[in-house]
């Protein structure tokens, strides 16, 4: 019995000296280093690829030539909620080119209507919001910015990496969904000149006013877009129902979501009075009766 304890003590000292002997080496620091510096990038990666990503659109838009100027890294004033923040413009005679980027690899399943798409990376599947509907935001408050309630030549552009393979069954209709390599390409097949010199002259010298070179002023807006990110966020969240009005008031809340398709659901007037509508529609049909509350829709 003696002998095996002292067996198992013996172990655990020698598993103690060699312990010792490696943090009293001069290799240990470099080991505690190594792992620190793997934690950093690990919890640091989704933004080192993001400005990878954005490093690459910026060398490609710089291939556009001298009849396009380029913005990059755009907060624009978005009334109430405070700043959009926006990727890339590109303005020019032939259009304006809102350009939202997105670093992502492995299969994309897109959908033009839907609020949210799926990312699938070695299949671990990610959430992410629709970015057509994020650049539409996007190009509303560059619109309202430059004193124009409707211009027919903005074009909304989502370019990801060309790692990404994108999975959809039908084509878009409000955005170029690309890839990186493609940016050129499909700014490029808009030839025609649509809007006047003067115009895009006026447009540059009001995007010019909004950009920002100082870093403190940059890590300003930076915080003051995030806290207009967690306004709307909020704004978008139902108000708290008191108990005692609980039953009434469920009955009159609108469902935000399609159970069909995850559309988005509005309210519509037709000849039997009022309903809920799909925003997919005609391609959904759904409709839902406004007295229905949202457990049972």
């Amino acid at each position: 019995m003696n002998a095996g304890n002292n067996m198992i003590s013996g172990f655990y000292e020698g598993i103690w000296i060699a312990i010792k002997m490696f943090i009293s080496s001069s290799v240990f620091p470099f080991v505690v280093l190594f792992v620190i510096l793997s934690i950093i990038v690990q919890w640091k990666m989704p933004v080192f690829k993001g400005k990878y990503g954005e490093w690459v659109v910026r060398s490609k838009l710089r291939n556009l030539g001298d009849a396009y100027t380029v913005f990059h890294d755009v907060y624009i004033p978005n009334g109430k909620w405070g700043l959009t923040q926006v990727d890339h413009i590109v303005t020019s005679v032939h259009g304006m080119f809102v350009i939202e980027t997105k670093h992502y690899g492995g299969w994309i399943f897109v959908d033009e209507y839907k609020p949210y798409w799926t990312q699938v990376f070695y299949k671990r599947k990610t959430k992410m919001h629709n970015p057509i509907r994020q650049n539409y935001g996007h190009i509303q408050a560059f619109l309202t910015y430059i004193g124009q309630k409707e211009m027919q030549d903005v074009h909304s552009i989502i370019a990801f990496s060309p790692n990404s393979t994108f999975k959809f069954k039908k084509e878009f209709t409000s955005a170029h969904v690309i890839q990186f390599p493609e940016l050129l390409s499909t700014i490029g097949q808009y030839r025609e000149r649509r809007i006047s010199e003067d115009i895009v002259k006026e447009i540059n010298e009001k995007l010019a006013g909004l950009l920002v070179k100082d870093k403190s002023d940059k890590k300003r807006l930076k915080a003051e877009h995030m806290q207009s990110v967690r306004k709307a966020k909020g704004a978008k969240r139902p108000a708290p129902v008191q108990a005692g009005h609980a039953k009434n008031e469920a009955r009159q809340v609108a469902p935000s979501s399609c159970p069909k398709c995850d559309g988005q659901l509005t309210l519509k007037t037709g000849r039997y009075g009022n309903f809920y509508g799909c925003s997919n529609y005609p391609e959904c049909r759904y409709t839902g009766n406004v007295n229905v509350d949202r457990q049972s829709v």
